[in-house]
């Protein structure tokens, strides 16, 4: 799962905003909000209303975490970013079996639609 600091860092580069800058429009240190992007310490809840009408986003955005899936050659989980110790699906063969059945939908749908673009191309050169 995404951190809080991790999407304090990637909000802030994506509107091309230094760190003095968010602190400033904040009225926060500048130390204190390198802080929060290395989860080091947590904004108090006025700072993070203020911080989401800085970036225009919802405080859910902000708050809810994210899950990161990671794929490898030998595994497949979903790890909590924010505390590596922490793995939901590790090796879990239902995981596995659900990613497998979903590409086999897609595969079928992707057939359906060759067949489709088939007989329409049959029916405009006829």
């Amino acid at each position: 799962m995404t951190t809080l600091g991790t999407k304090l860092a990637r909000l802030r580069t994506k509107k091309g905003f230094t760190q003095q800058e968010v602190a400033d429009s904040l009225n926060v240190s500048q130390p204190a909000y390198h802080k929060w992007e290395t989860d080091a310490s947590k904004p108090a809840t006025e700072k993070l209303i203020k911080i989401c009408e800085l970036y225009e986003i919802e405080l859910s955005e902000l708050i809810e975490d994210t899950l990161t899936l990671n794929f490898s050659n030998k595994d497949c989980s979903i790890q909590n970013m924010g505390n590596h110790n922490t793995t939901y699906y590790n090796e879990s063969p239902d995981l596995i079996k659900g990613i497998l059945k979903n590409q086999d939908a897609i595969t079928s749908l992707l057939d359906t639609q060759n067949k489709l673009i088939q007989a329409l191309i049959v029916k405009i050169a006829e």
